[in-house]
């Protein structure tokens, strides 16, 4: 798109090139990323994390860590600064996990049970590593499955009824020239982007600053000002660059325990997560199981489809892998049901990764879909056409745009789809067996 303002003509983004701003300095380590900005006086803080998987702290022995070279400050839930729990932040409630150290209560292995501040990182961490916690231990549950016996329905997923269905299900099964009936399992990911979490927090003339590797440095500043009951402008969080987030680089317990540590020490205190801690305090996607039925006719034509979706979610907050939406929108039949189920587990919460719900979703109903048509003996891509829906099959709804059929004709071309040999397992080349899909 070109613009004339008077003389000059104005190009914009979209469709022109244009060399990234911070590109050369990211190829030639010109980049600072919030880890290595430097700053005065700077403390280090090392979060310590729980080793029991359900339970309550009985002490932090602080005694013998506080008397370890270079170390300034233990916090804990029997001496941390206190936050805000009930308020509205930008993207709702507050997640518990951000009430750092502010109860005894441990819900899953490695919640944040302390934070230790020493001159060094390398002071902070051994520090860290040898603090004893004492647990009181409970019994927990960590396993997850479809016939688990907790079990329930879930609320609203993002705005949306955690179940649809129209039609006679079993009825439109029963009449099904062709039935593909499969479950699908995906496992848990985690969100390992190649800069891990970390954040600086300083106070400048009553101004809380932050500099922080997070996706959205104005929602992390309002959540901020809620925990710490601060007025808005006087949280200022930056963000120079950041190395990958995958939804995960959001308000988490480090900026959390950052801020509160340079409350205490009226200094700035840098908290950097381990590869090994992102892996319990970030978030991540919830394992999932997918009991899927379709039912055609001779054609291929659906007259039934059924999307049953299993995840988990943390015994103190609720998220939902909301993995039956894309089959909402996808294919329509005359009988058609999506429903999520969710089990309450001592695990952390899951949370938002790229492609939330859609990613195991889509793999699931394509590969029924797919299981679907080499059943009835039609090409995959042809079956699809043949369910391609006029409306939104839930919603009944028009389609502002959907190219879905143009992006399998253009792609069918550019794989030479219609020259493959469609038998599974007779191509190979060495030890690897050969597809087109």
């Amino acid at each position: 798109m070109t613009v004339t303002t008077g003389t000059t003509a104005v190009t914009g983004a979209v469709g022109t090139a244009h060399t990234r701003v911070e590109g050369r300095d990211k190829v030639t380590g010109a980049a600072r990323y919030a880890g290595e900005i430097p700053f005065a006086d700077l403390a280090h803080g090392w979060l310590v994390l729980s080793t029991v998987a359900r339970g309550r702290v009985r002490a932090v022995e602080t005694g013998p860590v506080l008397a370890m070279p270079g170390v300034l400050a233990v916090l804990h839930h029997g001496n941390a600064p206190r936050v805000e729990s009930e308020y509205m932040g930008p993207l709702g409630p507050p997640d518990p996990i951000l009430q750092v150290f502010q109860h005894d209560r441990v819900p899953h292995f490695n919640w944040p049970v302390a934070l230790v501040v020493a001159e060094t990182s390398e002071q902070a961490r051994e520090a860290a590593e040898a603090l004893t916690v004492q647990y009181d231990e409970e019994p927990h549950d960590v396993a997850f499955s479809a016939d688990h016996p907790g079990l329930y329905t879930p609320g609203e997923i993002m705005g949306q009824a955690p179940d649809t269905e129209k039609g006679d299900l079993e009825e439109r099964l029963a009449a099904s020239a062709v039935v593909v009936d499969e479950r699908y399992t995906t496992p848990e990911e985690h969100h390992n982007p190649m800069e891990p979490h970390a954040a600086t927090a300083c106070w400048d003339g009553g101004r809380l600053e932050v500099v922080d590797s997070n996706q959205g440095s104005t929602l992390v500043a309002q959540e901020l000002a809620h925990l710490f009951s601060l007025d808005a402008k006087s949280v200022r969080v930056r963000s120079e660059h950041v190395g990958g987030g995958f939804g995960s680089k959001a308000v988490r317990p480090h900026q959390v325990a950052a801020v509160m540590a340079a409350t205490m020490l009226h200094r700035p205190v840098r908290v950097v997560l381990t590869r090994r801690q992102m892996f319990s305090l970030v978030g991540y996607r919830s394992p999932t199981e997918q009991h899927i039925r379709l039912g055609a006719d001779a054609d291929g034509r659906l007259l039934a489809l059924d999307h049953q979706a299993f995840s988990l979610t943390s015994t103190f907050r609720e998220f939902v892998e909301f993995s039956g939406g894309v089959s909402r929108v996808m294919y329509d039949a005359e009988a058609h049901r999506t429903a999520h189920r969710l089990v309450r587990l001592d695990m952390p919460t899951p949370s938002w990764m790229r492609a939330p719900g859609e990613a195991p979703g889509s793999f699931a109903m394509e590969s029924a879909v797919d299981e679907l048509a080499e059943r009835c003996g039609i090409d995959p891509i042809e079956l699809r056409v043949r369910n391609e829906p006029a409306a939104g099959p839930v919603s009944g709804l028009p389609f502002a745009t959907r190219r879905v059929l143009d992006c399998f004709e253009k792609g069918a071309r550019r794989f030479g789809w219609a020259d493959r040999d469609p038998r599974p397992g007779v191509r190979r080349d060495g030890r690897w067996l050969l597809g087109t899909g």
